[in-house]
């Protein structure tokens, strides 16, 4: 009975033994003690003045350091903002500003829509019509001169339904955005019907969800896991406010144009990413190089905007991630002196969101990373994404010859004159839908 027990202990052992991989080479050993160690902190030293240890990039990206649109799919728990547009005036590298968010779970939003912004959202082949809430921080046309572009053109992309745009009220109704979109509507009259002779739907009925400027910590959204809040800036006038996003312990707050504000200390305290304003506190030398008198400059700065020093002083009070710097005018000259005065407060991550698609991802345990993204300097419009197996084309509400009268309609030249002999194809004339039609989807990946 004895042996009955111990013969089945023996073999297992004899087992092991015969299994057992053989002693490593020390070599080897070494080796690994080397890579796994050497270079990595662990908690060993501190490294660097302010990157360690949120600033990293994934495991995921494509490219390290360039963003190649399409190509990242974004992880459940990831957030990606990429700045469409990072100045005030124009120029070859910067649009006005606008600012781009995509939220792991499908969700988009749009902050500001400033001139120029929009051929940034097509060079990266973003369909207009997954486009469907903007907001902005107050009505300056460098913030959002490409609103009515947008509203004209999105319908014509597959935007269908309504657009939601949101945005602060003024001291009186006249300041406030559901006024400025009221009669944005208006004045685009002529282009509403004359595209009313293709599929449209309710692309031309914006929703405006205009909150009372001086809310402070109002939500102005909330829906799908995502809440945002805004509070009032001051900024030339009244009618100008900030904004703060949360979605799945992700945080991010963009301030728009502003004075340094005890209010974003206080609800952008520990966000991933504080986005603000910046304006070197060097006026008589910007002056010169813009070409204005010292004393216009100084009045805008010191009434209306955030010096460099100012913006240092508010991350260090809010304590982001990462502090990231924008509607500015990114110059090499000015650059250094930008981090030089931030600096003089703050020590954290510092980013600067420009030039034009800068591109930041907050990812994991709250790592951020930012790097810029490739665009091609020609594109096609980007094809409509529908995520239902059907999409429904609206009818028109009229064809187009229906608003051309006959007297101008009679000027036009017989295609038979122009086109080359054998050339000449069946012209589409009028559109067949008279309402509206269930299809499958044909824009389907």
């Amino acid at each position: 009975m004895r042996w009955k027990t111990v013969l089945p202990v023996l073999g297992l052992l004899v087992a092991v033994l015969v299994s057992a991989e053989p002693a490593p080479d020390p070599r080897l050993l070494q080796a690994k003690e080397f890579f796994g160690t050497a270079g990595n902190p662990e908690g060993r030293w501190t490294e660097g003045e302010t990157m360690v240890p949120h600033v990293a990039p994934a495991s995921h990206f494509q490219a390290t350091m360039i963003y190649y649109p399409g190509t990242e799919e974004l992880q459940s728990d990831e957030v990606r903002v990429i700045f469409m547009g990072s100045t005030y005036y124009p120029n070859e590298s910067q649009s006005g500003m606008s600012i781009f968010v995509e939220l792991g779970n499908g969700n988009r939003f749009v902050f500001d829509l400033g001139i120029g912004s929009l051929r940034n959202y097509n060079a990266l082949s973003i369909p207009f019509n997954t486009i469907n809430h903007v907001f902005f921080t107050h009505l300056h046309m460098d913030h959002m001169s490409d609103l009515p572009y947008f509203t004209m053109f999105r319908p014509i992309q597959g935007g269908w339904t309504p657009l939601h745009i949101y945005g602060p009220s003024g001291s009186e109704k006249q300041y406030g955005i559901a006024h400025m979109v009221h009669h944005m509507m208006k004045m685009t009259a002529w282009h509403q019907d004359s595209f009313h002779s293709w599929p449209i739907g309710e692309g031309y009925a914006p929703v405006v969800h205009e909150v009372d400027f001086m809310d402070a910590g109002g939500v102005a959204y909330e829906a799908d896991g995502v809440k945002i809040i805004h509070w009032p800036t001051s900024h030339t006038k009244d009618g100008a406010t900030s904004y703060r996003l949360d979605w799945n312990g992700r945080s991010l707050c963009y301030t728009g144009d502003n004075r340094p504000n005890s209010l974003t200390i206080e609800y952008c305290k520990g966000v991933d990413m504080l986005i603000s304003e910046v304006q070197t506190a060097t006026v008589s030398v910007s002056s010169k190089a813009l070409g204005m008198p010292a004393a216009m400059a100084a009045y805008t700065i010191d009434t209306s905007h955030t010096p460099a020093y100012g913006l240092g002083y508010i991350c260090e009070k809010a304590q982001p991630r990462v502090c990231v710097a924008t509607h500015y005018g990114y110059d090499e000259i000015f650059n250094n002196e930008v981090v030089a005065q931030v600096r003089h407060h703050y020590r954290g991550a510092f980013a600067f969101g420009a030039p034009d698609l800068v591109t930041f991802n907050i990812h994991g345990e709250g790592k951020v990373w930012w790097r810029g993204a490739a665009a091609a300097d020609s594109s096609q419009t980007p094809r409509p994404v529908f995520d239902s197996p059907t999409v429904t084309f609206p009818a028109p509400r009229h064809q187009v010859y229906d608003v051309i009268n006959d007297r101008v309609r009679a000027n036009e030249i017989p295609p038979e004159k122009w086109y080359p002999e054998g050339h000449k194809p069946e012209l589409v004339r009028e559109w067949p839908l008279t309402e509206d039609l269930e299809m499958p989807n044909p824009f389907a990946k």
